[in-house]
């Protein structure tokens, strides 16, 4: 039951960062969530074509 929740959880918070950062993709470069011994951390590496 407790592995049920904890999936839920993550897959929750995964589509938070996914969204967030469709959201901002122009202007975002590093995004950070921490909280007590976990820390999510997105960083977004792109090269400008020419």
């Amino acid at each position: 039951m407790l592995n049920k929740y904890a999936f839920a959880a993550i897959l929750v918070l995964g589509l938070t960062v996914l969204g967030v950062t469709f959201l901002v993709h122009e202007q975002l470069c590093e995004v950070s969530f921490k909280e007590r011994d976990m820390e999510v951390k997105a960083v977004l590496a792109y090269e400008t074509k020419k």
